[in-house]
């Protein structure tokens, strides 16, 4: 095995003021609070260890847990403060000791490569420390960095046949991260395999036995504060569950898509900055490809040393945490020092400005990331200060939140675990139980299920952002942005089986609680005066599916009867209530019910849009011309393409009524803005030609209302066709993508 000799003093004080560096630069910019799940996880795990409880997740990550319960005593003696920031605090210090650490260990790596000169591996260490997703997670309060630190210095003392050292670390770093066994196995049997005997200092089951000792280390101790092998077993396989049911693996969706998202997500988004990760990835491939005609050895150890976990991680982890793809960094930056090599004694000028670039990309963002505490902490912080005067009855949340808030301080507030998928359902229970008291819920800011609570009780809201959420090397935080409702007891809300958002539609399709499985419920606040309501319908069958008849009934009694045809796709119902809603009780049972009108041929039906208020209030629906809505999960964006016509179906007293609406460029699929129009009975009511993202208001007047019947139509007059530019089966007229529309009335 060839390896490089030691190097000397001066090339190692390089590398050590390199890691001092990267050491300084951190620490007065560590994480300011919790902030993924992980993390938290983390911190519960330092109050009380147990994996069975997520404290913290399995597999239990047992050595880094020892490391924080080091430092925890030692940050709150310095900062004066203590639970979850000091945790935050006692945590992320590692990450920042473990980025210099690891920038040490891979210099040595790079040098037992056998290539170039100590200057390229120095070069690569300097890539490697400014890389933007290698100085983010140097500041959070995660196992990553500390974990590939212990498994790079592995990978080099492997390299310099120290084999008995490499394979003990090695065992140990799994302890941290064991996810680093996917580095450093490999590259231990290729060793043992390759390396000729006589270069062996102790025998092959020797080494194996060191590896074994380092996991030994950890296990056992791990094992028996599990409560033994068949708790710990249990809690791998509850964690394994969630992972395979929840994150969409590329091994279980293999499609050209994903893995061309996959590979974006790996490669393009580790570097924050399209332009960046573009120059850096092309001065990788002109160092691969010198490297495989010159020093193949190299190009061999490399491919050994990391691309099983490229492999790994591709196929097995989720995509869009893009600190998962930290290891993936390391290949690159070598590989592109080696590019720099090439230009000789001008590599410095060519390799600075490499350097700086990703400097000016990273520094900022770690910046301002230390500046704010996590979304879910500054509104807990504000709730918890809030019911010191005004507590609510209890406190509900989204399970992204949940954990947040077992980490918080809480005082005074009571909170209800969440059901996991279904947990607007928890406000359901409450309010079905008798609950009249004011509620707070703490909603992910990505999720959407809190649609099927009467949208007139969601006003009073305070909506927490994180100003890095933005940031590609947070990507796959969990949770994001953090909405914190206070709820009285709602007009109305609905249980299971509706499908008022693309989230509540999956969930339902998923379990087979459509209208045509069973009648779907929503209960209705009873008050006096007349209701009117607005039912939107889709028939989800193909071509040979048979019409379906939907029937909406209250406390069981019928109230109105209308078909829903294959041939029509969508329709808009408004309904009114002749009766009110009188009876027994504090709410109303509405249901609607669907069946085929051809019990030979199914007729699956989804309710997409629903509202009742009292018949002195608007309401509305989205009726001819508008598409379906979309959402992305990972982010929480949801939109509704228009087409060239697209109608605002609206239901109530004669009045005027402001239309507000936030939508995307249109340029961005036209070449010049399209104009667009505000109609309403035949009469423009307003105009607008939008070149960028934009917010538009209308105020329609009461006598255009009148005239139109209620019917307001957006209309433009260019449309963008994916299914001929993108050469794709997708037949829509696409007009604008509108993010939100609101409608209020006017009052006189």
């Amino acid at each position: 095995m060839h390896h490089q000799l030691p190097t000397s003093n001066r090339q190692g004080a390089v590398v050590l003021i390199i890691a001092a560096l990267y050491l300084a630069a951190h620490v007065p910019f560590l994480a300011p609070s919790l902030e993924d799940i992980d993390s938290i996880n983390f911190a519960l795990g330092l109050r009380h260890f147990d994996p069975a409880l997520h404290q913290p997740h399995p597999p239990g990550y047992p050595v880094y847990m020892l490391l924080g319960h080091v430092s925890l005593p030692i940050v709150e003696q310095v900062t004066g403060t203590t639970g979850a920031p000091a945790e935050a605090k006692a945590l992320a210090i590692w990450s920042a000791i473990g980025g210099a650490a690891c920038l040490i260990a891979a210099f040595y790596f790079f040098m037992s490569l056998g290539v170039g000169s100590w200057q390229l591996a120095g070069w690569a260490v300097l890539l490697l420390a400014a890389a933007p997703d290698f100085w983010m997670t140097g500041l959070r309060p995660m196992s990553d960095m500390p974990g590939l630190a212990l498994a790079v210095a592995a990978q080099a003392l492997m390299l310099r046949s120290r084999l008995t050292e490499g394979a003990l670390i090695a065992g140990i770093a799994a302890g941290i991260r064991v996810q680093t066994a996917v580095l450093t196995l490999p590259l231990l049997v290729f060793v043992l395999l390759y390396q000729p005997r006589r270069q062996h200092s102790v025998s092959s089951w020797f080494v194996i036995l060191s590896f074994v000792a380092g996991c030994l280390a950890w296990g056992i101790p791990l094992i028996i504060a599990s409560g033994g092998v068949n708790a710990y077993i249990a809690a791998l396989h509850t964690q394994a569950a969630e992972d395979f049911s929840w994150v969409d693996m590329l091994w279980s969706n293999p499609t050209p898509r994903h893995i061309a998202v996959g590979l974006y997500q790996a490669l393009v988004l580790p570097w924050a900055s399209t332009t960046l990760a573009m120059a850096v990835g092309t001065a990788a491939a002109i160092g691969a490809f010198v490297t495989l005609l010159r020093e193949w050895r190299a190009a061999v150890l490399l491919c050994i040393a990391f691309v099983p976990y490229f492999i790994f991680h591709l196929l097995f982890q989720q995509l869009d945490t893009v600190r998962y793809a930290l290891p993936i960094v390391l290949p690159v930056v070598w590989l592109a020092a080696r590019s720099f090599a090439v230009a000789g004694r001008f590599a410095s000028a060519i390799a600075a400005p490499f350097v700086a670039a990703a400097l000016l990309v990273a520094v900022p963002g770690g910046v301002a990331y230390s500046r704010e505490a996590h979304p879910a902490f500054r509104a807990i912080a504000d709730a918890v200060q809030r019911a010191r005067t005004q507590p609510p009855a209890a406190v509900f949340s989204h399970y992204a939140v949940r954990r947040p808030l077992q980490a918080a301080d809480l005082g005074r507030l009571h909170v209800v675990e969440p059901p996991t998928q279904y947990e607007w359902l928890g406000l359901v229970n409450y309010w079905r139980q008798g609950g009249t008291a004011p509620v707070w819920f703490f909603a992910d800011a990505r999720r959407t299920d809190l649609a099927l609570v009467d949208p007139q009780s969601r006003t009073d809201v305070t909506r927490y952002r994180w100003s890095v959420e933005d940031r590609s090397e947070l990507s796959g935080t969990r949770p994001l942005g953090v909405d914190w409702y206070r709820f009285g007891v709602p007009g109305w809300f609905a249980g299971r089986g509706w499908s008022l958002t693309p989230e509540t539609g999956g969930l339902t399709q998923a379990n087979g609680e459509g209208p045509d499985h069973r009648p779907i419920e929503a209960w209705v606040r009873r008050r006096g005066g007349l209701f009117h309501a607005v039912v939107g319908a889709r028939h989800l069958g193909d071509a040979g599916a048979a019409d379906a008849e939907l029937t909406l009934a209250v406390d069981g009694q019928q109230i109105d009867q209308w078909p829903v045809r294959v041939s029509e796709r969508n329709v808009l119902r408004f309904i009114h209530m002749p009766q009110g809603l009188h009876g027994d009780g504090p709410f109303a049972t509405l249901t609607i019910a669907s069946r085929s009108v051809d019990p030979g041929r199914p007729a699956p039906v989804a309710i997409r849009q629903f509202d009742i208020q009292p018949a002195s209030q608007l309401v509305y629906g989205f009726g001819e011309g508008w598409h379906e809505a979309e959402s992305v999960v990972e982010t929480g964006l949801h939109w509704r393409w228009t087409s060239e016509r697209s109608v605002l179906q609206i239901d109530g007293p004669p009045q005027a009524v402001r239309i507000t609406m936030r939508g995307e460029s249109p340029l961005r699929y036209f070449d010049r803005p399209p104009t667009v129009k505000v109609t309403a009975g035949g009469a423009t009511i307003s105009q607008l030609r939008p070149s960028t993202d934009f917010e538009w208001s209308v105020t329609v007047p009461a006598d255009a209302m009148t005239k139109s019947g209620g019917a307001v139509a957006i209309e433009t007059d260019r449309v963008y066709l994916p299914g001929q530019v993108e050469h794709t089966s997708d037949e829509r007229h696409l007009g604008l993508r509108i993010f939100d529309l609101r409608l209020t009335p006017v009052l006189p």
